[in-house]
């Protein structure tokens, strides 16, 4: 009789950042927990997704149903990710007042 060896499913998880700037602190701390996660846990994968080329939300860009490109497919990468993870700034605006 043969044996079918079952593989586990990898949870695929999309990695959002809110900052978009290029010496972003939340950007590397979303780089580490990626670089962790491939060298300790089997069965996760995380991808980093780069918000910056998106453009401003504007509805006039849908048109029949569709968006540019670069917007269809950042939704398809969001669409088959298992779970999402957010990382952004946290802004004290209260400081400053």
């Amino acid at each position: 009789m043969e044996v079918i060896a079952a593989t586990k499913p990898i949870i695929r998880v999309a990695a959002l950042c809110g900052s978009i700037r290029k010496g972003s602190f939340n950007r590397s701390l979303l780089r580490s927990a990626i670089k962790i996660c491939d060298e300790s846990i089997n069965g996760m994968q995380i991808e980093y997704i780069d918000i910056a080329p998106l453009p401003m939300l504007n509805t006039d860009l849908e048109v029949q149903g569709t968006y540019p490109p670069v917007v269809e497919v950042f939704r398809e990468k969001i669409r088959e990710a298992d779970s999402v993870l957010f990382r952004f700034p946290r802004v004290q605006l209260l400081r400053h007042w």
